[in-house]
């Protein structure tokens, strides 16, 4: 990606603060009106003009079911995983 004289480039943007640094164990609630929270994997973060987004790798769906996704998603829809679980 190009650089902008005034904001520079998206490869010094900073990732939310405790993001850096690797994997991030997390909770991925798509939506407001789902009940559940899927667990997933914060694989890497950029800046957008709405704010952060992260790359996630999760699986929606009941516990053995489903297909695993990666996409991004708002900083805002997610929350991190406890180390307990």
């Amino acid at each position: 990606m190009g650089t902008n004289r005034r904001y520079g480039s998206d490869e010094r943007s900073v990732a939310p603060s405790g993001a850096s640094g690797g994997v991030r164990h997390v909770w991925v609630q798509l939506s407001r009106y789902e009940t559940d929270a899927y667990p997933g994997l914060v694989i890497e973060w950029r800046r957008e003009s709405q704010g952060w987004v992260a790359r996630v790798a999760f699986v929606p769906g009941t516990a053995g079911e489903g297909t695993l996704v990666e996409q991004w998603v708002s900083a805002t829809k997610l929350r991190p995983a406890s180390p307990q679980g």
